[in-house]
């Protein structure tokens, strides 16, 4: 025996006005799926979203792609051209990196988008973690073996506090770049936050 919410009444077909759909219309003229009243009929006619309309690469990624690239190339420019230094091999690989994944965004790259994020949050927690080490150093043990806790105090000892604060305004706009879709306001404070850093490694590079 059919369920009487479900049975049809002679295979009418119905509209659902809130959510379109178009089913077999029920006798108590609600929508099965949202449950709201449905019209008799078939509803308007279907209209096919143009290519332009469909949701492509959010902007802001491609933006902080480009962020990623001028900012990583800077840096690796100045620290190439700056005398020779423990720590520069390391730097400009890791400037490498992160021009790669910029261009990564810029072209549309969706893991590039993600390893971006992860890049700029994982960074920030580094520099957090060293910093309190140099302030605090008998606070924790440190987990991190000498050679290595050696080339990250060799990064982040040369940042001094302003950059510092633009290293997290940096990792600010890029975090806010990245995620979801953001619209125009949300992409002018990315980038706002993102242009200190940037512009400083531009001039470091520059100066040489």
């Amino acid at each position: 025996m059919l369920d009487p919410d479900v049975a049809t009444t002679g295979a009418e077909p119905a509209y659902c006005p809130a959510c379109q759909l178009r089913h077999t219309r029920r006798p108590d003229w609600l929508c099965p799926r949202c449950g709201m009243p449905v019209e008799p009929g078939v509803g308007p006619p279907r209209v096919a979203r143009s290519p332009a309309e469909e949701p492509g690469f959010p902007a802001g990624a491609r933006i902080a792609g480009a962020v990623l690239v001028v900012s990583g190339a800077a840096l690796a420019t100045a620290w190439a051209r700056a005398p020779a230094a423990a720590q520069r091999g390391s730097v400009v690989a890791a400037a490498a990196v992160v021009v790669a994944l910029g261009l990564g965004a810029l072209l549309g790259g969706a893991f590039a988008r993600w390893a971006a994020a992860f890049a700029a949050i994982a960074g920030a927690a580094v520099l957090a973690e060293d910093l309190v080490r140099v302030r605090l150093p008998g606070l924790l043990r440190d987990p991190v073996p000498p050679a290595a806790r050696a080339v990250l105090r060799g990064l982040t000892n040369p940042l001094y506090p302003a950059k510092i604060a633009f290293t997290y305004a940096f990792v600010a706009g890029i975090l806010l770049l990245v995620a979801g879709r953001p619209r125009r306001v949300r992409i002018a404070a990315g980038v706002l936050l993102a242009l200190p850093l940037v512009v400083l490694q531009a001039f470091r590079a520059w100066k040489g």
